[in-house]
């Protein structure tokens, strides 16, 4: 849809700069102390990303953690309207959580397998802007799938 399919280092803090107001969505830099230990919260419902100013500061510069943060937050936005979401009370599937779907969706975006079968972890590290343990995640569900 946005020409980005085939991007190795997906520029998410462009798309959230650049795309998401096309798509009626703002976002808000807020304070730590504003944010406290949240990295960052999305209201699909008042269509609100707030970033932490510090987590967005990191990714602006290509921190890999802080990166994956906004891709989380992303996946949260595209994944669970609220007519669509359901909070995992108690213990249910992996896959009926909202917050293991937008880290599935962090890690695919940022390294889909299309793109980087064949690669080594530190390569989808390296070449995906992620950080060692999500490039071994990714990895480690690619080979599942293989």
């Amino acid at each position: 849809m946005f020409g980005l399919e085939n991007e190795l280092n997906f520029p998410i803090v462009r798309f959230i700069e650049w795309i998401l107001p096309m798509l009626g969505f703002d976002y808000e830099i807020v304070s730590v102390n504003e944010m406290g230990n949240a990295y960052g919260v999305t209201h699909t419902g008042m269509r609100v990303m707030k970033i932490r100013e510090d987590v967005y500061d990191k990714a602006v510069e290509g921190n890999p953690r802080h990166r994956f943060t906004l891709a989380h937050e992303l996946g949260h936005f595209l994944l669970h309207t609220p007519d669509r979401v359901s909070f995992a009370r108690g213990e249910v599937p992996a896959y009926m959580n909202p917050e293991w779907q937008a880290n599935v969706f962090a890690g695919e975006l940022l390294a889909p397998c299309e793109l980087v079968r064949g690669m080594t972890v530190q390569d989808i590290a390296n070449k995906c802007g992620m950080s060692l343990m999500a490039a071994q995640i990714q990895y480690n569900e690619y080979h599942k799938a293989m």
